[in-house]
Parts: C-alpha cells; sequence; structure tokens
C-alpha cells in the first residue's frame, strides 16, 4: 500500500479547508460591509424623505421623467425608470400620475393597483420607507442576521452608559482604535446615530463637519 499517497492526499485536503476557510471568512466580512452600506442608505434616505417633507419638496423637483422611456414597458421596468429619475425614491402618488400622463391607463385606481402588484414583484428590489413611500434598493437583499459593526460598537456603548453623548461616542470609539472602514467617523456615526434613533433624545445635535 502507498502510504505517500493517503498522506499527500490528505496534506491537499487540508490546504482545500483552509482555503474555505479563508473564503468564508472573506465573505462574512463583506456581507457585514455590505449590511453596514444597506443600513447608511436606508438612514439616508430616510433622512433625505424627512427634509423633503419638512421643505415641502415634491419628487417631481429632482426631474421630470419622459415618456419615451415608459414605451412598451412593463409595470415593473417603469417603476424601475421612475424610481432612478428621482433618486432611488419613489412614491406611489407620483408614480400613478407619471403613469396616468404617459397614457399607460385611463383609470388611476386601476394604475395604482398595477403599482402595488408591481412593487409585491419587486420586494427585493424597493424597500418601503412609509406608506405609499418606497427606495429603490438595486437588488441588494437585506439580512438581519449581519450586523453592522459601528452600530453594535454604538449600541453597546450606549447600553453600558445610556448617558453618553454622541461625541463621547466618537473620542472613545477613536481612542480605542474602532475600524470605520475608510469613512469619515464624524459622518459614519452621524447617520448611525439617526438609524438607531438616539436622535430623537432631543438635546443631541448632529457632530460639526456635517451640515
Amino acid at each position: 500500500m502507498n502510504h505517500s499517497w493517503v498522506k499527500e492526499t490528505m496534506e491537499l485536503l487540508e490546504d482545500w479547508e483552509s482555503r474555505r476557510q479563508s473564503l468564508q471568512d472573506k465573505i462574512e466580512q463583506l456581507q457585514n460591509e455590505l449590511m453596514d452600506l444597506e443600513g447608511s442608505i436606508a438612514t439616508g434616505h430616510a433622512l433625505i424623505r424627512a427634509y423633503m417633507e419638512k421643505h415641502n419638496i415634491s419628487p417631481q423637483s429632482f426631474g421630470d421623467v419622459s415618456i419615451s422611456y415608459l414605451t412598451n414597458r412593463s409595470y415593473p421596468e417603469m417603476l424601475v425608470e421612475i424610481a432612478q429619475r428621482r433618486q432611488g425614491y419613489l412614491k406611489v402618488a407620483d408614480a400613478v400620475d407619471v403613469l396616468f400622463r404617459a397614457n399607460v391607463g385611463t383609470d388611476r385606481r386601476a394604475i395604482q393597483a398595477n403599482v402595488y402588484s408591481a412593487l409585491r414583484r419587486l420586494k427585493n428590489r424597493f424597500a418601503k420607507m412609509a406608506r405609499g413611500e418606497y427606495r429603490y434598493i438595486n437588488h441588494i437583499k437585506k439580512d438581519d442576521s449581519k450586523s453592522s459593526g459601528l452600530r453594535q460598537a454604538v449600541k453597546e456603548l450606549k447600553e453600558k452608559n445610556p448617558q453618553m453623548t454622541k461625541k463621547e461616542v466618537l473620542n472613545h470609539l477613536i481612542k480605542s482604535g474602532f475600524d470605520f472602514k475608510g469613512k469619515k467617523p464624524v459622518n459614519a456615526l452621524n447617520i448611525t446615530w439617526a438609524y438607531l434613533g438616539y436622535s430623537k433624545e432631543g438635546k443631541q445635535q448632529s457632530l460639526p463637519g456635517v451640515s
């Protein structure tokens, strides 16, 4: 019996298993980074929506949707087109108005029903922000099992000391060498702070450097 063959094969298997583990670690890291980005994007859209409501800015102000872009397209394709022209923001009432003006249908209620039906089919591409309001997420699927490194760090600090201010949290993270993954610490914390709902505490203001 050739024992050397068994030994060589086992060594090869160990190498494969090591490479697999390395790839799994990289995948997990990328998934965490993806979730961090997705959380930031969701918070950014929410902040834009709040700003638009406060200053009475309509979706049309981002630019009109040319009827030529909607010709011979399905409802899902038309909704994606509208959202892309609206900076990723889709308001059902606005979409119905656009499609009505494009002569897609003559009954607004029927158009609205078709819009909601299309949104249900596009659940992996549109995230609901509020009633009748969605954001286009371009195929990014949300996996709640993966937590954001920054969000988790901030949550842990606030759970240990609920009285910590945003500035104190920022200073603690910087001094402890937290990896902001290339993002500006001030910007990243401002978005995460709002995402976690701590801005509702009343006395917290945006850190200097963010308008």
